[in-house]
Parts: C-alpha cells; structure tokens; sequence
C-alpha cells in the first residue's frame, strides 16, 4: 500500500513503495533526534541531562529575542513523539515564551548506558529522569505552565504526586493511567527484535486502516519509522503492567486541564473522562481532534486555561 508522507512546511509528497516511503521519511524529518530546531525570534539551545544510571536524555530550551516576561512553558511529548508532531505549536510559542521541550529515554536522543532492560524504560524511571531535570532547570520548579501527551502526561501525573513541582498549570493530552495496549499491538511487541523492521511497516499499515485523522496516521509513521525498535519494544513491555493508584491520583491538587477528543481512536476518551472525575481540581476540555491538540489552533484554548483563576 502506498503512503503519502508530507514535509512540513515545505509542500514536498511523494506517493511510493514502502521502502522509498522509509527513506523520504528519514530524508523529511533530517534525524529529528540529532537536529536541533531552530525558531524565528528565540535563540534555542540543546542540553544532554545525565542520569544516576548514566543514561543522558536530551532537553531543547528556546528563549525569546523579545521576552515579554510571560509565564514559561515546558512540554514532555509522548511515546516517542518526534519534533515535527509539535513544530507548529513550538513555533507559534517559543518567539512569545521561553520554552523548554523535555524529551523522555524511550526516544532516539537519549544515550542509553549499559544493557537495556526494561525497568531502564519504565514509568518511573521516566518520573526520576524529570525530577533529575527540574534540578538542572531549577527554574521550571515552580510556577510555570505544562502541557505534555500520552507517556509524558503520565509522567507528569506521576511526577505531580510526589510534589516533584509546582506548576502554574498543566494541561494534559490523552493521559494514561495504564496503557491499555490492543491485542494486534501485544503480539507486535512480544515478537523478537530480528523481526521488526517488516513488523513497524505492518504497524503502520493497521493504524492507517485504524485511525480517523489524517495528521495522527503521519505522525504515528514518523514516530515508527523514528524509532529506535529495541528500546521501543522494551519500553511497551515495560508498560503492560504500569497502573497509577488511586491514591495518587486523588492527592494531586494542581490545575489540570484534561484534553480529549472522540475522533482519537488510540486514546480512551472514556477513560479521560474517569480520570477527570478522580482528580480533585481538574477540568475537561473536548477539542475537535486529536490533530488539533498539536496544532497552533488549540494555543488559545490552553491560554485561556492557563490565565484562569
């Protein structure tokens, strides 16, 4: 089957093979795990955060040639998410705010040390690295606004029942509070390693035929074919038995707003909603599309969140 894989920002397609479709991919996003983006109006800086275990993740900091002194942003993207799935909202943001992008150890700009193992990508290993990263930025500790998707608002929730900080705000995409992964995806994952390159290509054959929005199917291809397959794979198996008790949910008092969209067919909007209903100041907000989550359109309605009293 033949994909459409778009460059953003640069009006260039191509319809080909799988194989082909592969190399335009890589060729589009130019390594999105060694670049460094660069934003119109801010200075941006790259910073590898090491780790007591020795593993490095990588946190991109861009600050505004004209600061208005508005309150900072920082953004922990989900499972895997590459760069390209938020440039847009990065570059509406960054000229405006300072902005931290904090990338977690499952994607390809971590170095990893030593032999992966799965507790080396768990949930919690994610909520030490963030804590370990709030001590570099001291200033991201307190008052400032967040918003993170998927695994980074686990993460994030996690992080947030520790006291690990204080936020201004944070809103969250498609939060889990376990991860419900479909059977196709389990037996995908438990496959071994020397089988996963067809495996990724099939992968993004299922969730072409699975998923209702356009801009989720490019940006699950450019999460996949971005990927770094071992520690991916280990980093799912690390989650098949992550749930986060209620008691942990139920002592998070920060503002929380709860993003969800019913057209988003990998994320539960069921399960947002029970969420919401558990943490004791949050509120739902609907938005039309999982795609609109991660494009500059939604940034008035976070904006409009996070001034709020």
């Amino acid at each position: 089957m033949p994909w459409t894989i778009w460059k953003q920002n640069s009006g260039l397609h191509s319809n080909s093979s799988d194989e082909a479709a592969i190399h335009l991919e890589g060729y589009a996003m130019e390594n999105p795990w060694t670049r460094i983006p660069e934003v119109p109006g801010t200075t941006v800086e790259s910073k590898m955060v090491e780790m007591d275990d020795g593993w490095s993740i990588r946190v991109i900091q861009w600050v505004p040639e004209n600061d208005s002194g508005s309150v900072p942003l920082v953004m922990v993207p989900g499972w895997n998410s590459v760069y390209e799935g938020w440039q847009e909202i990065v570059e509406e943001w960054a000229p405006k705010r300072k902005l931290a992008y904090i990338e977690t150890r499952e994607k390809g700009s971590a170095v990893s040390k030593g032999r992966l193992t799965k507790s080396s990508l768990s949930v919690h290993r994610n909520v030490e690295d963030l804590k370990r990263v709030i001590e570099e930025f001291p200033e991201i500790s307190s008052g400032c606004d967040w918003f993170a998707s998927s695994l980074g608002a686990t993460v994030i929730l996690e992080a947030l029942a520790e006291r690990a900080f204080k936020p201004r705000s944070v809103a969250l995409l498609a939060p889990n509070t376990n991860f419900d992964f479909p059977l196709w995806s389990r037996l995908l994952i438990r496959m071994p390693s020397f089988v996963y390159p067809p495996l990724v290509r099939l992968a993004i054959l299922i969730l072409d035929f699975k998923l209702k929005e356009e801009g989720q199917r490019i940006r699950y291809r450019r999460t996949l074919l971005a990927s770094d397959v071992k520690r991916l794979r280990l980093s799912a198996i690390s989650q098949f038995a992550y749930t986060m008790k209620d008691e942990a949910i139920s002592s998070i008092e920060d503002k929380i707003a709860l993003l969800t969209a019913k057209s988003d067919s990998l994320h539960s909007d069921e399960d947002v909603m029970l969420l919401s209903e558990r943490l004791p100041n949050s509120q739902l907000i609907e938005v039309p599309s999982n795609q609109f989550a991660h494009d500059a359109e939604v940034i008035p309605v976070l904006e409009a969140f996070q001034d709020s009293n």
